[in-house]
């Protein structure tokens, strides 16, 4: 029995230590030999029009799922609009999911966002990519193969990250 709390004591330390830990993942590449081809979709765009994969024509697409009322999409906005602004090799597009279409078109306006915004009203597209939940990113590489999903707020570095891996394909 006493074999048993230890082992457990130790476990609940572990779990407490990890919890509390400053380290983040970061952004992984998906071995080329395991990606697989990113879903075709097609939503209805912010601005009228629509958007879709096919939109990225040569180039990588990074897709950002988000919501204005998601507090880490919110916090994670300004980076991606950086981001968009600073790499025009890499197509960027904005998918917001379960989000009211006037609260979205408020946000970018708000957010000062120049990158094509769509709606993914029942989070089709989403669940499409994998997700669940938000935020979600996904960069697909020219060849429209994915390259990594980030769940989570994405930093700064996490896309210098994403801009890299688009850069080598």
């Amino acid at each position: 029995m006493r074999a048993w709390t230890g082992i457990i004591a130790a476990l609940i330390v572990l779990a407490v230590a990890a919890g509390c830990s400053d380290s983040r993942p970061g952004v992984a590449a998906i071995p080329e030999g395991e990606r697989t081809a990113a879903p075709a979709f097609t939503v209805p765009g912010l601005d009228g029009g629509t958007r879709s994969l096919a939109d990225r024509g040569s180039k990588p697409m990074l897709i950002n799922f988000w919501a204005s009322w998601c507090g880490p999409c919110v916090k994670e906005m300004p980076a991606i609009a950086e981001f968009a602004r600073r790499n025009p090799q890499v197509s960027v597009v904005g998918l917001a999911v379960n989000d009211d279409v006037g609260a979205s078109r408020k946000f970018a306006r708000e957010h000062d966002i120049r990158f094509p915004l769509g709606i993914d009203r029942q989070a089709e597209v989403l669940s499409s990519y994998g997700g669940s939940g938000l935020p979600v990113t996904v960069l697909v590489g020219a060849d429209g193969k994915v390259i990594t999903t980030f769940i989570g707020g994405l930093t700064t570095d996490d896309l210098d990250d994403m801009a890299r891996l688009a850069e080598a394909g």
